[in-house]
């Protein structure tokens, strides 16, 4: 299912072979080659490369113990991941074709770990005191020293002993400091000062589960890509076995949804067994929100054990599918079982307990034949989906391209017949005109040379007000719809009375600011970021289209006119010329100076100030409740008023806080992501516009040169360019087929 036994790369290199022999025989005619057919054949030598080099990205996702990890092997039909009840998939896995089996590991850097530790410690009560020296380990800590390691074991003692497990179950930072403990030993031979990887090939090559299903080990590590030799996996083909998208840590969901904002198509997988969650319910909202949802369709993954008959089979499926129209989602849903398939496929290699289960579920013939025929329809939609995405992102653009390159050589081709047919007086005619046309692309070289700065400033001038507009006016009410967020954002101090009493205010106090930051992470993901990716993308639009107004402004109609040059459809070519060099490629640009946005737009902050004033306030609480209660014996002592006013504080003075941060944003967004994709862009586009007044110099000199040739040598010519013009004609045809027939 995962290959395609036609290989489009085949043909297209035959095509650009047979495009690059003409350009050489191009060459051989005198005067007929030009200096833009140096660029055309790059292209053409490296579209082969580009092709392989990118791929189709399939995020498979879902929330924790829906079978993600099954459907993906069931689908390579290998046992690649390691699949199991509970929690198994610790860290996204990519999964690539290779030249041979290889598991590439990536780790973190002891910076990177430190700094998210640090992070997690942040308020612990006792504020990571030396005992011997006084100082602050957290101010340096590093989990490679002793004394650190043994600080953390005593903050991860005191959170699970005095702390409780909320609603929403342990919190994520006593999860991280627990993993970190628990996969130091083995992985602090691994970690560098720097990002390093490690490598399992051959027999080796399992060993990568140990990494991707412990999250003790898992912590220490980035990003794992397996490479899969054989014809289990189309080679423009990116698989992601994502981890459980309801994690409870805003970090871990940021990296799904990062990945889910580059793939090409999604895989949602819901268990039969329980059908669509709250979970399910949230992390979709979160995927409309990006605007990711045009590319997606869901498994409803069975476990034909939990079934007493189809009815009930087909029964979850429509709970399933009412739901998610209920979110204004039309879902393209296929039931049936990912285990059941992979068991099929290994048959041969299954142990007696799983081929046992595979007889017994062989017996529920109704339900087998069913998920049988759901298997087959996705088998022929994903081979679809995946087919046209793969032809409109790695096929239809080099067609395009291949097409203009073959129509500017039919073009020339033309211009050259014309030229040597031409009599004395239409030659007379022509160098008059061009000689015109030579004068005129020399004043608009010069006036382009002086505007391009002065347009650019009105482009940098715009876009600093649209960005003024946002965070500054606020005029999306980002800012204020967060400060909104946080003054009713809901802590609940009464939760935590257990805590009081065996810990006291500073551990509430922990635990409620960890509560609070990751409400307003969880925030900044849902709401923030995609309005904030919404206005750079128009930004982004905007300076492609300014550049695209400049760039039509500064065409020159060189071969436009039929009076020069008499040959036909010279708008067509001109047209062709406009498609292929576009203004600017905002996209590419982005990668080349490796440009990216901004990493924190709000965090939530407890500076030394905020401290004090809480301290203070809780101290004068405290002492007013001890006078109280020494004169009214049925008063008792309490820490929620004291708490009450902490959690007011800590909200009033992050208010201010992000107000401060989304100023920062604005100015790290205008200087370090918007003015260097200008200037970039600039360079780009002053590149592309003095490649073409380099062109209008030397045609005019080339053309005289023809109108210069004896009779007998113009002959000679004609009949190399005629070859030319029939070899054009026939590739010209070959693409045209393939374009037609190959894809659909």
């Amino acid at each position: 299912m995962m290959t395609n036994k036609i290989t489009p790369l085949n043909s297209i290199e035959k095509i650009i072979n047979d495009i690059l022999t003409i350009f050489k025989l191009v060459e051989q005619v005198p005067q007929m080659n030009d200096s833009s057919f140096n660029e055309y054949q790059e292209i053409c030598r490296h579209i082969p490369e580009y092709i392989r080099s990118r791929r189709l990205k399939i995020a498979v996702v879902g929330v924790i113990k829906s079978g993600k990890s099954t459907f993906v092997n069931s689908l390579v039909g290998k046992e690649l991941v390691k699949r199991g009840a509970g929690v198994i998939t610790s860290i996204t896995t990519r999964i690539q074709k290779g030249r041979k089996n290889q598991a590439n590991l990536y780790f973190k850097s002891w910076d990177d770990i430190n700094s998210q530790l640090q992070k997690a410690l942040l308020l612990f009560p006792d504020d990571g005191l030396d005992n011997k020296s006084g100082n602050k380990l957290l101010d340096d800590f590093d989990i490679r020293r002793k004394k650190d390691r043994e600080y953390l074991k005593k903050v991860y003692q005191t959170l699970i002993s005095d702390f409780p497990v909320t609603k929403e179950g342990i919190s994520p930072e006593t999860l991280l400091i627990k993993h970190a403990l628990l996969g130091f030993d083995t992985c602090k031979n691994l970690v560098q000062a720097d990002e390093t990887t490690l490598c399992y090939e051959s027999r080796e090559f399992d060993k990568h589960k140990i990494f991707t299903s412990d999250p003790n080990i898992a912590f220490y590590v980035k990003d794992v890509c397996l490479n899969v030799f054989g014809k289990v996996i189309d080679p423009n083909i990116e698989i992601a076995d994502c981890q459980g998208a309801d994690s409870t840590d805003p970090a871990q969901l940021a990296q799904i949804l990062t990945y889910l904002e580059s793939s090409n198509l999604i895989v949602y997988c819901i268990s039969s067994r329980t059908g669509l969650r709250q979970s399910d319910i949230t992390f979709l909202k979160q995927i409309k929100n990006l605007g990711l949802l045009d590319n997606i369709l869901f498994i409803n993954n069975c476990d034909l054990t939990e079934h007493e008959n189809i009815d009930n089979l087909i029964k979850i499926e429509t709970g399933i599918r009412d739901n998610l129209e209920f979110l204004e989602i039309q879902p393209k849903i296929f039931s049936f079982s990912s285990l059941y398939n992979l068991f099929l496929k290994l048959e041969s290699k299954l142990t007696k307990k799983d081929l046992k289960r595979l007889n017994l579920w062989r017996e529920e013939k109704k339900m087998v034949q069913y998920c049988d025929l759901k298997t087959d329809e996705f088998t022929s939609f994903f081979k679809q989906v995946i087919d046209n995405n793969r032809y409109e992102l790695l096929i239809s653009n080099h067609l395009k391209r291949l097409g203009i390159i073959i129509g500017q050589l039919d073009q020339r081709a033309d211009i050259f017949l014309d030229l040597l047919s031409s009599d004395k007086l239409k030659e007379d005619k022509a160098i008059e005109n061009l000689s015109r046309l030579h004068q005129n692309a020399s004043r608009l070289e010069s006036i382009v040379s002086n505007s391009i700065k002065g347009a650019v400033s009105g482009l940098k001038e715009e876009i600093g007000l649209n960005l003024k507009k946002v965070f500054v006016q606020d005029e999306k009410l980002i800012l204020k719809k967060a400060q909104d967020y946080i003054r009713t954002a809901s802590l609940d101090v009464e939760q935590y009375r257990s805590v009081a009493k065996e810990s006291g205010f500073n551990q509430i106090l922990y635990l409620l600011f960890q509560d609070f930051k990751r409400k307003l992470d969880l925030y900044v993901i849902e709401e923030i970021k995609p309005q904030l990716k919404s206005f750079v993308e128009a930004q982004e639009e905007r300076i492609t289209s300014y550049f695209q107004s400049l760039f039509d402004s500064y065409q020159i109609d060189l071969l436009k006119l039929d009076n020069y040059l008499q040959f036909e459809d010279a708008s067509k070519l001109t047209q062709q010329q406009n498609d292929f060099t576009a203004s600017v490629d905002i996209n590419n640009i982005k990668k080349i100076i490796g440009l990216q946005l901004p990493a924190r737009v709000f965090e939530a902050q407890y500076t030394p100030r905020i401290k004090a004033n809480i301290i203070t306030g809780f101290c004068l609480q405290t002492l007013s409740q001890i006078f109280f209660a020494l004169s009214n014996s049925r008063s008792g002592f309490s820490f929620s008023p004291g708490l009450e006013k902490a959690v007011v504080k800590i909200k009033k003075e992050n208010q201010k806080v992000i107000k401060d941060q989304f100023e920062q944003y604005h100015i790290s967004l205008r200087k370090d992501y918007f003015l260097p994709l200008i200037d970039a862009a600039t360079r780009d586009f002053k590149e592309k516009i003095n490649e073409r007044f380099g062109r209008y110099h030397s045609f005019k000199e080339e053309i005289e040169h023809v109108f210069s040739l004896k009779h007998s040598e113009k002959k000679g010519q004609k009949k190399k360019v005629l070859s030319i013009k029939q070899r054009i004609q026939t590739v010209a045809g070959d693409l045209a087929s393939y374009s037609e027939i190959s894809w659909k």
